[in-house]
């Protein structure tokens, strides 16, 4: 990789921190002007939005000012600009009337002033209270700039907005819930490059509704700079960043990408390929707000992880369908990421931090264990039995662990109470008489005891160590058959762990006089 630069992201170091900024907090030249409160920390997504014409989505309340700022944002940029509300509006209103064309081989519309044909921005309020079957004639504006196949020349803006949908287990007469507001279609939400969730009153503070209740007697306001000149300079950012990437955004990226997969939260290949643009996007976009405001500032200043946190929190679809987002888990994500761009590529915790599924993160790290402290080996280890949505499956890693490591490592005592809770009933199998009363348990117990029958009867084919533990493995389950356990799943999960990481099954024999 390259050197750092003045736009550079930083190089990868395993030991020496980079320098930090203090910067100081910037002056709203976008959204104050516009007559909006407490929307600053918003203005380098909308400006990257606008730098690099991409579609924007604002998911808020009702009366958070949406609508009020991209009617404003759309006059001050000058532009032809049209207003349709999805949940009253019907086709003709955005292509006019369709009239067979003089040759009878097709049609032509005959415009309106409502037409979509003109415009230069289009925005679509209560995008999801629409008929699916008119959210499908929306997809390819969103998406290609298109009507009937037709492309709209002059369109470079499209905005949305709409209300949040309910949580999946919310309650139809919960207080918060907009009745008629559904989750976005995903395939139109996954078009949306940016997604801005915005604050409602109650998320102010005491100074920004103070301001809000003196601004609607102030009239227009003027701009320090007029937002065109704005967008031009950080489209000229962004053209320079794009051209020379650093490689330590892509590390972030794929780095990123695991983590979130190991919170659950999963995005598309086009999501990914949109954050790519949207970090570079917000970097050229702070670049271009912070020389509005002070222009003798070197860009040095201007941090790509900062930029990259923005461009992740305003670009995951699952603001937009009802799920959210944890902060916490974004942020934590987001710090893994990018710590992964500060170690250098020979060190070991660099492909770990990659692995999004913690088992088999503690299965890699076990098997390049010499080049881990037992400290960092402890903490994967537990990571990786917290993991586990079972008690069979995380007592069935917790013995392959313990196998693999038991004359090897000197581990955290943690980590060695931790295993001698889960495998109790393993090395010291329990014997009752009693028959479960629960039938799902009985059945449980009984597959259980025939798969432990069956492996002791297969001891003599060349896996007796692995058999006999898999064995007291299952025997462990009985009586009590943990809550939904599959004893097939544990055996396999076993088997799995063994393979990668279990004792020298011939070794062991030889030293328990077996053949």
């Amino acid at each position: 990789m390259s050197k750092t630069t003045g736009n550079a992201a930083p190089k990868r170091v395993s030991s020496k921190r980079q320098p930090s900024f203090n910067l100081p907090q910037l002056p709203s030249v976008l959204t104050k002007p516009l007559g909006l409160e407490g929307w600053a920390k918003f203005e380098p997504v909308i400006l990257a939005s606008l730098a690099t014409e991409e579609p924007m989505l604002l998911v808020g309340p009702h009366g958070s000012a949406k609508s009020f700022m991209l009617e404003r944002l759309a006059r001050a940029l000058g532009m032809d600009y049209r207003f349709y509300n999805a949940s009253l509006l019907n086709y003709d209103d955005l292509v006019g009337i369709p009239l067979p064309n003089e040759e009878r081989t097709g049609l032509r519309y005959l415009t309106t002033p409502s037409a979509i044909w003109d415009a230069e921005i289009v925005f679509i309020d209560e995008i999801n209270r629409t008929r699916p079957e008119l959210q499908n004639k929306l997809f390819p504006i969103v998406h290609e700039r298109r009507v009937q196949g037709i492309e709209l020349q002059r369109l470079r803006y499209r905005w949305a907005a709409m209300n949040p949908p309910p949580p999946p287990e919310a309650a139809d007469e919960e207080a918060d819930v907009y009745i008629g507001a559904e989750p976005l279609d995903p395939a139109l939400m996954d078009r949306f490059s940016f997604i801005l969730e915005i604050p409602g009153w109650q998320d102010l503070t005491e100074q920004e509704k103070r301001s809000i209740l003196r601004d609607q007697y102030a009239g227009e306001h003027s701009f320090a700079i007029p937002p065109a000149d704005l967008v031009r300079f950080a489209r000229e950012q962004y053209e320079l960043l794009t051209a020379r990437s650093p490689q330590a955004i892509e590390d972030y990226l794929i780095a990123l990408l695991a983590a979130l997969e190991s919170q659950r939260i999963k995005v598309s290949a086009r999501r990914a390929t949109m954050l790519h643009r949207n970090i570079h996007a917000v970097h050229a976009a702070r670049m271009a707000l912070y020389h509005a405001a002070w222009p003798q500032m070197a860009y040095q200043a201007i941090d790509w992880s900062t930029s990259a946190l923005l461009a992740l929190t305003h670009s995951l679809p699952q603001v937009a369908d009802g799920r959210g987002v944890d902060p916490a888990a974004l942020l934590g994500a987001h710090r893994q990421a990018w710590e992964i761009t500060r170690i250098d590529a020979d060190n070991p915790w660099r492909r770990l931090l990659t692995i999004s599924d913690p088992m088999e993160r503690c299965l890699v790290a076990i098997e390049g264990a010499d080049g881990m402290s037992d400290n960092d080996l402890s903490q994967i280890i537990l990571d990786g039995l917290a993991s586990r949505a079972t008690a069979g499956e995380r007592t069935a890693l917790a013995l392959g662990v313990y196998l693999a490591l038991r004359e090897k490592r000197s581990l955290l005592a943690v980590v060695y109470e931790t295993l001698a809770q889960d495998l109790r009933g393993v090395l010291q199998p329990r014997t009752a008489s009693d028959t479960p009363d629960d039938s799902k348990v009985r059945t449980r117990c009984r597959r259980a005891r025939d798969l432990a029958s069956q492996l002791r009867a297969e001891s003599g084919n060349g896996a007796a160590q692995r058999n006999q533990y898999g064995a007291n493995l299952l025997a462990g389950l009985i009586p009590d058959a943990y809550e939904d356990v599959a004893p097939a799943t544990v055996l396999k999960t076993f088997n799995a762990v063994w393979d990668r990481v279990g004792p020298d099954t011939k070794n062991m024999e030889r030293a328990n006089g077996t053949n």
